[in-house]
């Protein structure tokens, strides 16, 4: 638990000296650009916690066996499957495996390596957008979302890279946007839902459709059994598509505390969303992007695999929720930021002993 409490404290300390000692940039969303020299040392503390972690995460082991098996391939064109060969799933994943391999055999390049990728594209997209940074970053840790990065690295690799690429949404450059997600499905295929998602957010929050989207996922929740039959069959060519035996037999779902954490921030972006759009327009897609992921929680109450669905849209959050601390008269942004330091402190201090399996956190030198 230690680590953990420094981490933050670093993580927390160094963003908010980055802010500090930033300057007024109207180019940027937030009109603000945080140091760019010492926002490196947040990314570096980040990337070293969960890059030197041993036995630390429950897919721990699952990727050093992944890592040793990407080794046996005899090349890259294997990997894809060319001349006859069938290919791996989520090919470059396996590709970028097989490459670190060939520097060394022992795994714990793959978590460095995979750290460092995942936390420079969501430091990077939180630099752009998130304001105060130093919030959004504390949020990065005080929402689990880092912790949970311990586990499925893959996926939340190509979430941080998907995140970034919400420029892509926000300018409306939607052919940029597709083409980062195909290359992000050759590390994870789920990544392809995100092209439908992409004309579904591009719209005023609230909307219609989303109302529609909405009704459905409830209907969806309500009728799960229903439901189920029809999302085993799209599972079956996907890398989920193992999990069939256990989705028809498990019924463990989502803990509703983190339900309610999702629900929170747009309940307070429904209550004030014209104060948020004086502030920034296109922060309706944010709050789209955050209402998908909710729905897909509320989806997990029945069984917690549609929880992975949510990585995608969770860190949408580290965005939208700094800027409840910015629509008021300065006493109220202050006790507001008060508050959101303090509850989700405590949120993910509470979270810590039992999810994710992040304890006892150990490191490479203790193996």
């Amino acid at each position: 638990m230690d680590i953990y409490l420094l981490n933050v404290g670093i993580v927390f300390v160094w963003s908010w000296f980055a802010k500090m000692y930033g300057k007024e940039d109207h180019s940027l969303p937030t009109g603000y650009r945080p140091n760019a020299i010492i926002a490196i040392v947040p990314l570096v503390s980040l990337v070293i916690v969960a890059g030197l972690r041993y036995k630390v995460g429950t897919d721990y082991q699952t990727y050093m066996l992944l890592y040793e098996l990407a080794g046996k391939y005899d090349s890259l064109a294997e990997i894809f499957g060319f001349g006859g060969a069938k290919a791996s799933t989520d090919p470059g994943f396996t590709a970028l495996l097989w490459l670190l391999n060939h520097i060394t055999s022992d795994p714990q390049i793959m978590f460095v390596t995979v750290a460092a990728v995942t936390y420079l594209f969501i430091v990077k997209t939180l630099y752009i957008y998130g304001r105060p940074f130093e919030l959004s970053m504390f949020l990065f840790l005080g929402m689990f979302y880092y912790y949970a990065s311990f586990n499925g690295i893959r996926q939340y690799m190509v979430a941080g890279i998907l995140f970034w690429a919400v420029k892509y949404v926000i300018g409306g450059n939607w052919v940029r946007y597709v083409i980062t997600v195909l290359i992000c499905s050759l590390f994870h295929s789920s990544a392809l839902i995100m092209i439908p998602v992409y004309f579904i957010v591009r719209r005023k929050a609230w909307s219609p459709l989303m109302g529609c989207l909405t009704l459905l996922f409830l209907a969806g929740t309500f009728m799960y059994q229903k439901f189920l039959s029809v999302f085993i069959v799209m599972l079956e060519n996907s890398s989920y598509g193992h999990y069939e035996e256990w989705l028809m037999k498990n019924s463990n779902g989502m803990n509703s505390i983190k339900i309610i954490v999702l629900l929170i921030p747009l309940v307070l972006a429904f209550c004030f969303r014209e104060q948020l759009r004086k502030r920034w327009p296109e922060i309706d897609y944010i709050v789209n992007f955050c209402l998908i992921g909710f729905l897909f929680g509320v989806l997990a109450t029945k069984d917690v695999i549609f929880a992975r669905f949510n990585i995608y849209f969770g860190l949408y959050q580290l965005i939208l929720v700094p800027y409840f601390v910015r629509i008021f008269e300065p006493k109220s942004n202050a006790l507001f930021y008060i508050m959101i330091l303090i509850c989700y402190f405590l949120y993910s201090f509470m979270l810590m002993p039992f999810d994710s399996s992040v304890l006892p956190y150990r490191t490479i030198f203790e193996r």
